[in-house]
């Protein structure tokens, strides 16, 4: 009898064992969900207008003529940035995305968003082999405002004629 006891303790300890194991390797979880419904609008509340029809437009391209050692200013490009939201700033951030010049063709390149009143953002660009891409500090667009965007670029001195230096800038929108 003491052998079919030790017999049996041995196989309940062996059992508690392997639900211990069991429960200790067991993993219970749940499952979320979420849903999202895109609406489709033709602009964010800040977007680009063309000064000469008022369209507006999510992107625009622009070209200027640049000169070694010659500084090419524009000071009223064809479009500008529009808050056409009525009621509410919004906030953005400006940055130059890329560009694929170095100093060989351009020593400056000036970047301005501007009304008749204040000067909202400006950056100076001179370092063309390792620029910043970081985006603005942020900076308040006021309802129904209409910026222009003002473009220095001094060629350098060894500038090349047929070179194309080009400039991506983005804006980022808060609450589009």
């Amino acid at each position: 009898m003491e052998i079919r006891v030790k017999k049996s303790l041995k196989l309940i300890v062996l059992l508690l064992s392997s639900i211990m194991i069991a429960t200790a390797s067991a993993t219970a979880y749940v499952t979320l969900q979420w849903q999202i419904t895109a609406t489709v609008s033709d602009h964010p509340n800040v977007c680009f207008v063309k000064w000469d029809d008022g369209t507006l437009s999510n992107t625009f391209t622009y070209s200027i003529n640049i000169f070694p050692n010659v500084t090419t200013v524009e000071e009223n490009a064809t479009y500008g940035i529009y808050n056409r939201d009525t009621t509410a700033a919004h906030t953005v951030y400006f940055r130059l995305a890329s560009e694929n010049t170095n100093s060989t063709d351009v020593a400056l390149l000036r970047f301005k968003v501007y009304n008749s009143t204040v000067i909202k953002y400006e950056e100076n660009i001179t370092d063309f082999d390792n620029p910043d891409t970081s985006w603005s500090t942020p900076i308040s667009l006021d309802p129904d405002t209409k910026y222009a965007i003002y473009i220095e670029v001094k060629g350098s001195s060894t500038a090349t004629a047929g070179h194309k230096p080009q400039f991506v800038f983005e804006i980022k929108v808060e609450n589009p």
